[in-house]
């Protein structure tokens, strides 16, 4: 094995837990050391290397031509000519869109991508260039543990920077074989049942599929058979080659390597076409770099291990881009093909499959070990895969087992094959200027079992488990050290690995020893990043209430879908008690049903006529050993008239304002002062993001924080928090946190007080969760 190449990869896979990329003044001394260590040490050498070129790659896609702006809230317009590349989503108001920045680069340096969105836009296609004046934002998006990071996933498609757009213009229009596909294929498959799959099979485009069908995909584990990747390019390649294998013996039988050699370059001409046909992708771009690399060293190697041929394909596929460990996609693909090749490569099953071939004269005694192979391989894709999904998604299917043991098969035999030649033919039509659907309606009838196992999976029992983080973490111990006992010779000097791998069962004795030792839970309170909007959860032994629910967009977005209840499972919280919402406004109850309906036997606390719920007059409440004490202005109306709750564990307190302005807050001070409310708390989330209308100072003084926290988005249109607001608070000696800069602010409050973490300096302070510069990612502010 290669160990240059080992070190590179291993160093490049390990920038998911970096903090920080190295400073720029050390490329030279990484250069050099590389360099120097080549013959002597050349694991160390691979891992200078890889930090070198991670950290040149950032640089060389900061800083080719496009504007960098000012500062990292800066708002003044930039100029920029792109290619449209991708139509991400969108509705009748608002085009959400990304390009590829036209500009003069090095041969070898990457392509930068921005994502823009476009308010009352133009008819536009892909493959049109455009000059626009945008206004531009950071790649920043929400982050909260248990929710999707949009962030790293935009880094990981080298988009470095977002915009708005307010001024366009049309400059040409390049041809694209793919787009003019589309174009011509996406109407006639729409009215298909199955028309989305298809589609997306077919072309890699995914627009046709609604936000509920992915939901469903992804609880059933067969996400991956709609995303062109390696199952489908693998397919593509066997189907290929074993027609053209076949063909040219019938036709021009031979004795030599030339059948073999001719089918597996044509094969992998076909992948490279249906790759080309997918859009490239980031996922189909690793994919066929694998399948060809495979090829290459088939065709010109006789002597290396499948295990040199899967380091060699690591190695090129992260040296064209080492932004690859960022995707999910990613690992999935390369640790699908890790448990593969370790379950083929099994002496004993090697053995066996040798065996039933050599001895066996029946069909069923050939076909068994190869049966045998795949039920192998499908357990244990499923199990680990689906650690994996757990750690990324924060749950697993346990269907999706024998839901892929049924579906796999269909869709490599059956579905891909179908449409592929249903596709060639309706290709042959258009080019005769003919309209060949019958193949096409037929593959869309091979889908109807699929999508009805789609439409009722929601229906089959525990379908969906949440996995708490620290018990993800255990049961990937328990597997390595499964790994190290199973495959480990028993010789006399491996014995340092069996006691590895007794080291790692310890911590999951531990943690079952905690399950039988009294504990006192202190309590939390989670500031989750909802953008311009509020959304706390309060969390005690286990349970939870909520304040607030963030805001929600048309039918298809909403916070608590997105960031809530995530959350809520990444946590482990399956009781809430109380949903309090404040007021009406969408920042603050526009994901109220959505959670109401999730919880139906949580108690409502709420003014809002929409939600039926019991009224935000002055009560106190004993819950899980707090104090709750809530309380509403009746006699106004709008922010002013926000629930306002306030919770008290007899040493600690936290107050949670709403959207109150300037007269509530004077109203609550006389409450105050009468003693049927007390304001003073060590917490306090500050009333109305931060606006000028409130956070007066005789306020903050009653109240007498020792910590503020606005929730506030990046770069909201509104300034919040007003630069004044933060210099009164910070004036008196009060620390301030904004969730759209930190992220999630997690407070704990226990008899030392309270506690601060925020998701990006404290929960995961890796490199690609800081704040960047727009198109800057080597200078993070």
């Amino acid at each position: 094995m290669n160990r240059f190449m080992l070190g590179f990869s291993a160093t490049l896979l390990s920038a998911m837990l970096w903090p920080s990329l190295p400073p720029l003044v050390s490329l030279p001394f990484l250069c050099l050391g590389a360099i120097v260590l080549t013959r002597r040490a050349p694991i160390v050498s691979g891992a200078l290397l890889a930090v070198l070129w991670l950290t040149g790659f950032c640089l060389l896609l900061s800083r080719q031509g496009v504007p960098v702006s000012q500062g990292p809230f800066s708002q003044e317009p930039i100029q920029v000519r792109g290619e449209i590349i991708s139509l991400v989503s969108q509705n009748r108001d608002w085009l959400s869109l990304d390009i590829e920045v036209d500009e003069k680069k090095l041969i070898f340096s990457p392509k930068r991508r921005l994502r823009l969105s476009w308010q009352a836009y133009e008819k536009v296609e892909v493959g049109q260039v455009w000059s626009f004046k945008i206004i531009p934002k950071t790649i920043s998006s929400v982050l909260n543990q248990g929710g999707y990071n949009g962030q790293k996933q935009l880094l990981s498609q080298h988009i470095v920077g977002k915009g708005r757009i307010i001024e366009a213009k049309f400059i040409e229009s390049r041809y694209s074989l793919r787009s003019h596909l589309i174009e011509r294929l996406s109407p006639e498959l729409s009215h298909l049942s199955q028309g989305d799959i298809l589609l997306a099979l077919l072309l890699g485009d995914k627009s046709l599929i609604t936000q509920d069908k992915w939901q469903d995909l992804r609880q059933t584990g067969t996400g991956h058979l709609v995303a062109i990747s390696g199952l489908h390019l693998s397919v593509v390649c066997a189907w290929f080659y074993a027609i053209s294998f076949f063909s040219l013996c019938y036709f021009a039988p031979t004795f030599g390597r030339r059948n073999w050699a001719i089918s597996v370059v044509f094969s992998g001409l076909a992948a490279l076409l249906y790759a080309y046909l997918a859009g490239f992708g980031i996922p189909t771009q690793r994919a066929i770099v694998m399948i060809l690399l495979i090829i290459f060293l088939s065709l010109f190697s006789r002597f290396s291990t499948t295990w040199d041929r899967l380091l060699f394909a690591l190695f090129v596929v992260l040296l064209i881009d080492p932004l690859s460990c960022l995707s999910m996609g990613f690992w999935l693909s390369f640790c699908a093909l890790c448990i593969i090749i370790l379950t083929i490569d099994t002496p004993l099953m090697t053995k066996e499959i040798t065996l039933s071939v050599t001895q066996e004269s029946t069909l069923w005694g050939r076909l068994k070990p190869k049966l045998w192979q795949f039920w192998a391989i499908q357990w244990r894709l499923t199990l680990f895969l689906g650690v994996l999904q757990a750690i990324l998604f924060g749950g697993v299917s346990i269907h999706s087992l024998w839901i892929n043991l049924l579906v796999v098969p269909w869709f490599s035999f059956i579905v891909i094959p179908l449409a592929i030649l249903s596709f060639v033919i309706w290709c042959i039509g258009l080019l005769i200027s003919q309209s060949w659907l019958g193949l096409l309606q037929m593959a869309d009838w091979t889908l109807k079992p699929y999508a009805y196992l789609l439409e009722h999976s929601a229906d089959l029992p525990a379908y969906w488990q949440v996995t708490p983080d620290r018990l993800l973490g255990l049961t990937f111990l328990v597997i390595l050290a499964g790994i190290v006992w199973r495959y480990l010779p028993r010789e006399r000097q491996y014995w340092q690995w069996h006691m590895l791998m007794t080291l790692l069962l310890l911590p999951m004795g531990l943690y079952a020893g905690q399950w039988f030792q009294p504990r006192s839970y202190p309590w939390n309170v989670h500031l989750l990043d909802v953008g311009q909007g509020l959304a706390v959860v309060v969390e005690k032994d286990g349970r939870a209430l909520i304040y607030d629910t963030g805001a929600s967009y048309g039918e298809d977005f909403s916070y608590s879908e997105r960031v809530i209840i995530p959350f809520l499972h990444y946590r482990g919280l399956n009781e809430i008690d109380y949903i309090f919402v404040s007021h009406s406004d969408n920042d603050h109850a526009g994901g109220a049903s959505s959670l109401i309906e999730r919880f139906p036997m949580a108690t409502r606390i709420s003014d809002v006529s929409s939600i039926n719920a019991k009224p935000c007059h002055i009560k106190q409440k004993e819950w899980q050993s707090l104090k709750l004490h809530w309380v509403a202005q009746q006699h106004f109306s709008g922010n002013n008239s926000s629930c306002v709750l306030r919770i008290d564990d007899g040493r600690h307190s936290v107050l949670l304002t709403g959207d109150i302005e300037a007269q509530a807050e004077q109203a609550l001070m006389a409450l105050n002062e009468s003693s049927v409310l007390k304001l003073e708390s060590q917490l306090l989330i500050a009333p109305h993001h931060g606006s000028r209308t409130s956070s007066t100072q005789a306020f903050i003084q009653a109240v007498n924080p020792q910590i503020a926290l606005f929730p506030a988005g990046l770069e909201n249109r509104y300034g919040f928090p007003k630069a004044d607001v933060l210099n009164r608070y910070q004036a008196l000696g009060i620390d301030t946190f904004t969730t759209g800069i930190t992220g999630q602010i997690s407070v704990t409050i226990d008899e030392n007080g309270p506690i601060v973490k925020t998701y990006r300096q404290d929960l995961a302070p890796f490199w690609y969760n800081r704040l960047f510069r727009f198109g800057d990612l080597i200078n993070p502010e």
